[in-house]
């Protein structure tokens, strides 16, 4: 208890409450210009039929995030010096390429670049974070291979949560959820630099996801989504899982247990668009939330189920470092259970819904 209490005290120190309050105001006070000015520069999304809803919707909130979060990492700098050592080069790639990831979204969300565009241009993002450090080692000690590996992790999770942003407050409340398990892992392995860059992306998308959940009055578009994918995947890259392990490899697990939703929101497309021939780049609604909906749950319910499927598979994926090989693997059948009944779900959601174009 007195070391908990300890721990807890320690983050009132660092000023982590602060950066989350500062990081969802900003988030809800940029939120609110942003809307605005995107109905002036009519910077709208317009309805069609595979999107859910049914009025021109506001686009841009994906710039109060951003906004959000560096104004919180910059307020960082000055009031906690005891981090200042952690802006490095490293990092500041980190911030130029998720501007250059920021700054693509927007363009496709005015002007719509095609896949192959938006893909290179990932790929040079990612590129340029690994080489300036943010690599996996995956047990590997070869850094053309990490760099492989990091380069398509990140481009992958980015795009899940680009594609996971189907329905109001989906891809926002998945991030918020996931950012906020990797503030608890890096807190317990003891890397609070990581956790409060963690705590204030979610306190970001916390402020925004007030006006973007059911019924939204603003979408985060490209700008937002791909923004998100991005911070999180590196986050997941430089978060160490087995610093204090009782395990040896299990715990890297971690990241692919707390990302599980998207990651398979975005097999599970590629799987049935090419089981139907059509194209993997093109949208429809064959997303997992799509598939929820056709087995009768309203859209909001099916966003709730999704945020509670996300905090079930990562929940108790914090606890891996702590476990012993028994506990873990009664973990891991807790969310391979969970799989199950997601894919039963899924399967007559998918015979249900095959025939709709």
């Amino acid at each position: 208890m007195i070391a908990i209490l300890q721990k807890y005290i320690f983050l009132l120190r660092d000023n982590f409450h602060i950066c989350a309050f500062i990081g969802f105001i900003a988030g809800f006070i940029l939120t609110i210009i942003t809307k605005k000015a995107a109905v002036m520069l009519n910077i709208v999304d317009i309805p069609n039929k595979r999107k859910m809803h049914a009025q021109p919707m506001p686009l841009l909130g994906g710039v109060s995030i951003f906004f959000a979060f560096l104004i919180t990492i910059a307020f960082l700098y000055y009031i906690n010096p005891g981090y200042r050592d952690y802006y490095n080069i490293e990092f500041t790639v980190i911030l130029i390429a998720a501007l250059f990831i920021h700054i693509i979204g927007i363009i496709d969300d005015i002007k719509h670049l095609s896949p192959l565009a938006k893909l290179y241009c990932q790929i040079g993002a990612a590129l340029a974070v690994a080489l300036a450090g943010s690599r996996t080692s995956f047990f590997i000690d070869n850094v053309y291979i990490n760099t492989i590996i990091t380069v398509i992790w990140i481009v992958g999770i980015t795009n899940s949560f680009n594609l996971l942003d189907n329905m109001d407050g989906l891809s926002c409340g998945v991030a918020l959820i996931s950012a906020i398990l990797f503030f608890i892992v890096n807190i317990n392995q003891g890397d609070y630099f990581l956790a409060i860059v963690s705590l204030t992306l979610a306190a970001a998308a916390a402020g925004f996801l007030v006006f973007n959940f059911s019924p939204a009055s603003i979408f985060m578009g490209d700008g937002g989504s791909l923004f998100l994918g991005f911070i999180i995947s590196i986050i997941a890259v430089k978060t160490v899982y087995i610093k204090y392990s009782l395990l040896t490899r299990l715990p890297a697990i971690t990241p692919l247990l707390i990302l599980f939703i998207p990651i398979y929101d975005t097999l599970s497309v590629i799987f049935i668009r090419r089981k139907l021939g059509i194209p993997i780049f093109t949208a429809d609604k064959r997303h997992f939330s799509h598939r929820l909906v056709n087995l009768g749950l309203s859209p909001k319910s099916a966003v709730l189920i999704i945020y509670m499927a996300t905090l079930s598979t990562g929940i108790t994926a914090t606890l891996l470092p702590k476990l012993k090989a028994v506990d873990a693997i009664i973990v891991l059948i807790h969310t391979f259970m969970i799989f199950g009944i997601i894919a039963i779900l899924e399967w007559f959601g998918f015979k249900k819904n095959e025939d709709i174009k």
